[in-house]
This record gives C-alpha cells, structure tokens and sequence, in this order.
C-alpha cells in the first residue's frame, strides 16, 4: 500500500515542540503558545530548521525523479548544504506548500577526486495564502569519483 501524501506540509504545534526537544531547544517560543503570544507572535513559532521535515512529505518517487532529472551517479553524491531565507517566522496551524524552482548547476576542479559538479536546487515555500514565506536553496554535489591519495 502506497503512503498517503497530504497536500502541503502541515505546521503543528505538538510536532515543532517534538523538533524543538530533539534538537534541546527549550526555547519558549518553540513550545508554549502564551510565552509566544507575549512576545507578540501568534502562536508557537518553528526553529528555523524545522523545514528539514519536508523530505517526509515528499513521495520517494517524487524525490528519486527530481534527482534523476539531474542524471546523477548517485555513488559520488554528497549534501553540500542547506541554506533558508524567511520572510516571517514559521507559524503553527498554518500549511506551507513547497515549489521548487529552476536548477542552477556549476563545476570545481576537486583538490583528490576530480571535477565536482554542483547543483543548486532552489525551492519557495508558501503558506496556504500564496505568501512566500521561506526560500529554500540546497546544494549536491556529485564528486568525480574515488578519491585518489
């Protein structure tokens, strides 16, 4: 049976305070509505690398064909980075819905392993208004092979 896919990624607040835990952040913004309230939020608001739990609202297939697209050889990828711009904080209750954009690609002569092939995969994520609300960019990198001492 196929995993049911929601539409969107859904912000809750119980699940920001399980992220919030996992990564000992006891910042109060994170896991109590009042404290946030107060400080002029409204509502508990996520860290700012909650996004990475959108990787569990993406299909495998979904994933495996973006990268396939690039003609990857999979053996020689590494994660380059991840990188978040944010418009506004991250709010529970809300649903933001993920639209990557057009790949930049470069290459770098490897100091051991060959030319490196950079890809620069950028995405928007939008709340449930259309409202940008964090730009996302990640970088892989596929190496040139083995490296070679």
């Amino acid at each position: 049976m196929a995993a049911i896919k929601p539409p969107g990624i859904p912000i809750e607040r119980g699940k920001i305070h399980e992220f919030a835990n996992s990564i000992l952040d006891d910042n109060p913004m994170y896991h109590d509505t009042d404290a946030a309230k107060a400080a002029g939020l409204p509502g508990v608001v996520a860290p700012p690398t909650y996004l990475s739990v959108a990787a569990h609202f993406t299909s495998e297939e979904e994933m495996f064909s973006h990268l396939a697209k690039l003609n990857l050889d999979l053996r020689f990828v590494l994660h380059g980075g991840q990188e978040y711009e944010f418009e506004r904080p991250i709010c529970a209750g809300e649903t933001l819905t993920p639209e990557m954009g057009e790949v930049k690609s470069y290459q770098k002569e490897g100091k051991r392993g060959g030319v490196m092939q950079f890809y620069e995969i950028p995405t928007l994520f939008k709340d449930q208004n259309g409202k940008v609300v964090v730009r996302a960019t990640s970088t892989i990198i596929q190496t040139g092979g083995v490296v070679k001492e």
